[in-house]
């Protein structure tokens, strides 16, 4: 198996837009929102989660659909109208393909374990995304902040992996749950493992690089487990919303029967310096691995 990394000019400025219900018109991208979670659909397209947050952007899009160039045109977006239930999603971190299947979970970060604290269970057809099912964090954790997460096929059905972002730290624990999706339900951890960032990732000072060890994470076919950390310089600055920051994207572990097996040393593929990435996504075509983030 070859393994690429690629960079996507995958979007820095904000953008605005609501689409009347049913509409999904793929327009040339200028201005994209952030991307706080990238799920590969297959092909060229993408599915996008934002992390817009209430109250305060009940306007802004929480989901989209990507195409990449095979054109002039550059790369097409189409923002969708989900319906979340009684409330929009806030804080939407995370987006992971389920293989096999035309389902996504999307994720709220439960970020200071606020009122926004769901998991959603979506299909994806076309360029509709319907919502299936809710799990709250609560039903089976206490988790604070988690940003990376990922679903892995095994033996015996699914696994849902998942870490808490830890910021500040240079370690954090992955934890895994049974997860089934009819009914839709994320069972009692059945294990974990301490991810730490290694000891190479440092300045020439030997300061760390990375404040947050883990804000994504996705799974090959084969069972690679591939994670993103990055540097913010939250608490250290008057505007931390501006950087600096930079991000590595990790090789990590890989899923071995029914359980992850987190690797001694995780493998670095590739480092970005300027940009804070919060997703990645593991696409394969013709026996190659390519290694998309987004920022």
């Amino acid at each position: 198996m070859k393994l690429r990394f690629i960079l996507p000019l995958l979007a820095v400025m904000l953008f605005s837009y609501s689409p009347a219900r049913g509409e999904a018109v793929y327009q040339p991208v200028q201005r994209l929102l952030d991307f706080s979670g990238l799920a590969w659909l297959g092909g060229d397209r993408f599915l996008i989660v934002h992390d817009a947050k209430n109250p305060d952007e009940l306007d802004r899009v929480r989901v989209s659909i990507l195409k990449t160039p095979v054109s002039l045109e550059g790369m097409l977006w189409v923002p969708l109208d989900v319906d979340f239930g009684a409330e929009p999603s806030s804080d939407l971190e995370s987006a992971s393909p389920i293989h096999g299947t035309e389902h996504v979970l999307f994720a709220e970060s439960n970020d200071d374990a606020g009122d926004f604290r769901r998991i959603f269970l979506a299909q994806v057809h076309g360029e509709t995304v319907n919502i299936k099912g809710m799990v709250p964090w609560t039903d089976f954790s206490d988790a604070f902040n988690v940003e990376a997460m990922a679903v892995a096929t095994t033996n015996s059905g699914y696994l849902f992996v998942w870490a808490e972002r830890n910021s500040g730290k240079q370690s954090t624990i992955v934890r895994w749950n049974p997860l089934t999706l009819d009914p839709f339900s994320i069972g009692t951890e059945i294990g974990s493992a301490t991810f730490s960032l290694s000891g190479d990732l440092v300045d020439g000072n030997g300061a760390p690089l990375y404040s947050r060890p883990l804000v994504g994470m996705d799974i090959d076919s084969a069972g690679n487990l591939y994670a993103v950390a990055a540097f913010d310089p939250e608490g250290t600055v008057k505007n931390p919303d501006n950087g600096p920051f930079r991000s590595a994207v990790l090789r990590i572990g890989k899923v071995v029967g029914d359980t992850i097996e987190l690797d001694d040393t995780a493998k670095l593929v590739a480092t970005t310096d300027g940009l804070k990435i919060e997703s990645v996504s593991a696409v394969e075509h013709d026996g190659e691995t390519w290694i998309f983030i987004g920022t």
